[in-house]
């Protein structure tokens, strides 16, 4: 059992150990924004019933919490790099349900941009992995974590363009 707090409620959210269990996401996109810390303040429909969790132990909790433990850390070290930078980032990740479930998607995360070029959060977009890749994907990975170099980067990662103020507010 893995338990994290909530900071907006301060409640603590558990969630089941990680099964065998995976499966590849195949459904319409999955939407979070965090804040500048990483707190999430918005889910959509989807990603809560895709989750297992309600819209209220999503929001308030930490973004990191929902990913899958199997993952290389030098994946979200290379996301939050380019995304504090003002980049967009792209790559197949690992979530994990309430009930320990993994599932694949590719992610997308954009900063958000206010109207003086300053981030305010950061807006993630889950959609639909090939599943084609999904088997080469979890070898690279696999390599990376057994590697222990928290250094590497995947191919199946990096920055993308977007194009000038794709995500202002």
């Amino acid at each position: 059992m893995y338990s994290f707090k909530n900071c907006k409620t301060g409640q603590l959210v558990s969630r089941e150990d990680p099964r065998e269990e995976e499966y590849v996401y195949t459904e319409k996109p999955l939407l979070v924004e965090t804040d500048t810390e990483g707190v999430i303040t918005y889910v959509n429909r989807r990603f809560a019933e895709a989750s297992g969790y309600t819209k209220e132990e999503l929001i308030g909790s930490p973004h990191c919490a929902h990913m899958h433990p199997n993952m290389p850390v030098s994946i979200f070290k290379d996301a939050c790099q380019k995304t504090s930078e003002g980049k967009t980032w792209s790559g197949y990740v690992c979530n994990i349900t309430k009930n320990g479930i993994g599932y694949w998607t590719e992610l997308i995360i954009q900063p958000k941009f206010d109207e003086s070029g300053e981030i305010i959060g950061y807006m993630a977009t889950r959609k639909a992995a090939d599943p084609g890749q999904i088997e080469a994907v979890i070898e690279e990975y696999e390599a990376i974590k057994a590697s222990g170099d928290e250094g590497l980067r995947s191919q199946y990662c990096g920055e993308v363009f977007m194009g000038r103020g794709a995500c202002q507010f």
